[in-house]
């Protein structure tokens, strides 16, 4: 074929190809940066104590404060409806025995997509969770870890449940 000859015409099946690749691309794309900014995005903040002391033989209380943003609110531990996920605090704690985690009542509030009241948090809330100190407890450095599940939810929808990561130093 001579350089005159070359043909430019335009393939369907290639076109077909193109348009699949560039809308799956696209949809990846959208769907990544979606996820991404609302991964990011935190309904409440947590402020948990600077240390922990410990002291061998008794009971050690720490108090964790969430800061729930205005116009949001999280399901309390015992929400109303079973398809709520409730606000959940977990420690890993193999050398500290947990004893309670004491969370607030939730206030009872109804929301234009609930025909029954909810039960929620809102505003600044306290969780308060009580180790025992063993007697044989080493002392040495370290720091108590944890996760806090919820659910956030404005006054017309609820969100995908998240979790954040607490660390607690330890002092003795």
């Amino acid at each position: 074929m001579a350089s005159d000859d070359v043909d430019f015409s335009i393939q369907p099946s290639m076109t077909l190809t193109r348009i699949r690749t560039w809308f799956i691309l696209s949809f990846f794309v959208g769907a990544s940066i979606n996820s991404q900014s609302f991964e990011g995005w935190q309904a409440l903040s947590i402020k948990p104590p600077v240390s922990l002391l410990l002291e061998t033989g008794r009971d050690v209380e720490l108090v964790l404060t969430l800061n729930i943003k205005p116009g949001y609110h999280i399901n309390s531990n015992q929400p109303e409806e079973d398809y709520l996920i409730p606000t959940s605090l977990n420690w890993q704690s193999p050398s500290l025995p947990l004893k309670s985690i004491n969370y607030p009542i939730g206030e009872l509030v109804t929301y234009s997509f609930s025909s029954e009241p909810l039960s929620v948090y809102s505003g600044k809330v306290q969780v308060v969770s009580t180790f025992h100190v063993p007697e044989t407890l080493q002392k040495k450095p370290g720091a108590l870890l944890g996760s806090l599940l919820y659910q956030a939810c404005n006054n017309t929808a609820c969100f995908p449940p998240k979790t954040i990561s607490v660390t607690v130093p330890l002092v003795h």
